[in-house]
């Protein structure tokens, strides 16, 4: 399982840069796929590829995720299963927006040069909407809310067995969790910031989740050491 925990980072390692470079390296273009339109194909295949990348880091954690939900399975089975339809529903949730990102968006790129002047506004609104729709809506919102729940369940699990693994966990999920709630009810994303109080939550957002990272670099160095470790 350290093995997989790995290649959801490469897959994410590869795919986060490569859709970054679809946008010209603007984090704040990111809610905003219209300005994609006038990018041609290049900008096209590297969304395509870079989605795709994505879907495979989701479908990794997936397999992270049933791993540690039948390690926990006797912590306490209706609460571990609730956990993990909870973390799978994440799973299901960013996959989707990948696949749409990966299939929808560049169509609607390529397609752009035949679309007839008057009609070129609709094109862009339509990318712009599917681009928010994904970015905030199933990304932003929903997939933090339903991972930090399955990462908060799972750190309070492993609190009476190994605490600090626990409360770094604890602290991933509040990130998560305050991402997908700000999300939620004002629409804006990470990189979209709007003053200096939204600037401290975004900043405090970003220290949870790199906790978040970091727990999971810790469980695959636990894993390989030690397999019978993830037992709470």
């Amino acid at each position: 399982m350290a093995a997989v925990i790995g290649l959801f980072f490469v897959f994410e390692g590869l795919a986060n840069p490569i859709l970054a470079a679809a946008f010209g390296f603007d984090v704040t273009a990111a809610g905003h796929f219209g300005s994609l339109l006038e990018s041609g194909p290049g900008a096209a295949e590297l969304l395509r590829l870079g989605a795709l990348l994505d879907l495979g880091g989701y479908l990794a954690l997936g397999l992270v995720i049933l791993y540690i939900g039948e390690r926990l399975w006797h912590r306490g089975p209706l609460v571990v299963a609730a956990l993990t339809l909870s973390g799978l529903g994440a799973i299901l949730v960013g996959a989707v927006g990948a696949v749409l990102i990966a299939i929808v968006g560049p169509w609607l790129i390529l397609d752009y040069g035949a679309v007839p002047l008057g009609d070129r506004e609709t094109s862009r609104l339509v990318l712009d909407t599917l681009g928010r729709g994904v970015v905030a809506g199933l990304w932003g919102a929903l997939e933090f809310l339903l991972l930090g729940a399955w990462l908060g369940g799972v750190g309070w699990l492993f609190l009476r067995t190994w605490p600090r693994f626990g409360w770094l966990a604890l602290i991933g999920a509040a990130g998560m969790l305050v991402t997908g709630l700000r999300t939620a009810v004002s629409g804006r994303i990470i990189p979209e910031v709007a003053g200096p109080v939204d600037l401290l939550i975004v900043l405090g957002i970003v220290a949870a989740l790199l906790a978040w990272f970091a727990w999971m670099v810790w469980l695959a160095v636990r894993l390989w050491s030690a397999p019978s470790a993830a037992t709470a």
